[in-house]
């Protein structure tokens, strides 16, 4: 059985030895977030911050903090093979006889289960006679903050039927308001463009699941909600908003349903991922309507510095969902890896080639479905693995002749949180074709072949090998 909120999970965190509690005092104003980084640099538990000394709600960090603890939200299961059911419904055919109807009414009882639940119990149901916002851990995690910034709040927004949610920092400018760091090419200020009433609710401590859905590019029209619900097995269920037409998951510490003002204002600096300050920049505001919670509610906080630290394991996570909708789009991709170090902006992909200008034409797949993800995109053979940068390196150097094999795109959009770019959100790809040539990408001639002993010299090398090795008799230092 999924989690059915933080509270189970980080009941198990806890009993597992994942999670500790802190109870000597501590300030949102940079301590909390630098506790958080090395937290997470050292592979540390989880933590409740217990007493915050600007008197706010208890707060909880590096909940994500290890893969491990991914995996436990995950119940221990890889959720690359849990992510394959979406591709089966994908390929979802109508039925063409009576026994394939009797068949297909299962799985559409099955696909139906994934699908969010609406209930009208909620466990916020506490409302907030007084709306402060400065009463949450908001935190001010580096100098030149201007102030303080909610950092782990989901945020949902609905367009007609439709209603995504993901992570945008949020910061507070009075009891009432806070900023809502919407960036262009992003699926919520998609929907939140060019209309004239707009209602968010952000919500804070969801099941683990979901809380990390919200950090994956999920592609249209597939929504993050049913996302969730395949990968937990069973539905989230969600309740309407009291004072918002939208609805949330039902089950979380905390929501704050607000409205879109109209105004905007002065957002940031703020100290992002790339580990630099981003820019400034006006972003919409949002007046806080009401404001429902659990009792005794814990915050989710958590903090961005150069890699790796918590979203690191969320674009980890990300992948493992995405590349089974990815193959399924381009069948030739045998896998994909985009490093925590590299921001999202590294990615390397290996393919099964068959074609001249294969390459080329991958690079330009992945640019047009994830126009903000790989920067520099290197491509690679399928016998490549991935993840080994000795072989991606080897690829890159020993098959690449850069006047042939590089590809520069000029005047492309770019993540406004990338710092490369003159021009914040406008910068360019690189592509790089690490493959083995074809002779028509080769001069008309036939690429090098590789270096390949007889299987059977191998197999008696692998036996010598062995028997030198059990003759050596190391001293312990």
């Amino acid at each position: 059985m999924p989690y059915k909120d933080l509270r189970e999970f980080l009941g198990v965190l806890e009993d597992k030895g994942e999670l500790v509690r802190l109870k000597e005092e501590v300030s949102v104003d940079l301590e909390m977030a630098a506790v958080l980084r090395k937290l997470t640099y050292s592979k540390g538990p989880a933590v409740i911050f217990e007493r915050i000394k600007e008197n706010t709600l208890p707060a909880v960090g590096n909940v994500f903090g290890t893969w491990e603890r991914v995996l436990l939200a995950t119940e221990g299961v890889d959720p690359e093979e849990r992510a394959k059911a979406l591709t089966e419904l994908l390929a979802f055919r109508p039925p063409e006889g009576i026994l394939d109807a009797v068949k297909s009414l299962g799985e559409l009882r099955k696909v139906a289960s994934y699908f969010p639940k609406r209930t009208s119990r909620t466990s916020m149901d506490v409302e907030w006679k007084e709306i402060d916002l400065f009463k949450l851990p908001a935190i001010r995690q580096w100098p030149l903050e201007p102030g303080r910034f909610l950092t782990f709040g989901a945020t949902f927004v609905r367009r007609g039927e439709s209603i995504n949610y993901g992570y945008y920092r949020l910061q507070v400018i009075a009891k009432d308001k806070f900023l809502v760091h919407w960036m262009p090419w992003r699926r919520s200020e998609a929907y939140a463009f060019g209309r004239d009433k707009v209602e968010v609710a952000v919500v804070f401590g969801m099941d683990p699941v979901t809380t990390l859905v919200g950090g994956v590019p999920v592609p249209p029209p597939l929504e993050k909600l049913f996302v969730s619900g395949v990968l937990r097995g069973e539905g989230v269920e969600v309740v309407e908003g009291r004072t918002v037409d939208l609805r949330y998951p039902a089950n979380a510490e905390l929501v704050i349903e607000g409205e879109l003002t109209g105004e905007t204002a002065p957002e940031g600096p703020y100290g992002d991922h790339a580990g630099v300050y981003s820019i400034v920049k006006n972003y919409p505001v949002v007046r806080v309507k009401a404001i429902y919670s659990r009792e005794n509610p814990l915050i989710p906080v958590t903090t961005t510095g150069k890699p790796v630290l918590e979203d690191g394991y969320f674009i980890l996570f990300g992948q493992k969902v995405v590349k089974p909708l990815l193959r399924t789009i381009l069948p030739e991709i045998v896998d994909f890896y985009m490093p925590p170090e590299g921001l999202s902006y590294v990615f390397v992909v290996s393919i099964r080639k068959r074609l001249p200008g294969h390459a080329r034409k991958v690079m330009s797949a992945i640019w047009g479905l994830t126009p903000l993800i790989g920067k520099i995109l290197i491509v690679v053979d399928h016998d490549v693995d991935v993840r080994d940068w000795g072989q991606v390196l080897y690829a890159v150097s020993a098959h690449v002749d850069p006047q042939r094999d590089v590809v520069v795109l000029e005047d492309f959009p770019a993540e406004e949180l990338d710092p490369s770019p003159s021009t914040p959100g406008l910068g360019s790809k690189l592509g790089i074709d690490a493959t083995r040539k074809l002779p028509e990408e080769y001069g008309g001639k036939e690429y090098p072949k590789d270096l390949v002993a007889p299987d059977e010299i191998e197999r008696k090398a692998d036996e010598v090998l062995s028997r030198l090795l059990s003759q050596v008799k190391r001293k312990k230092p």
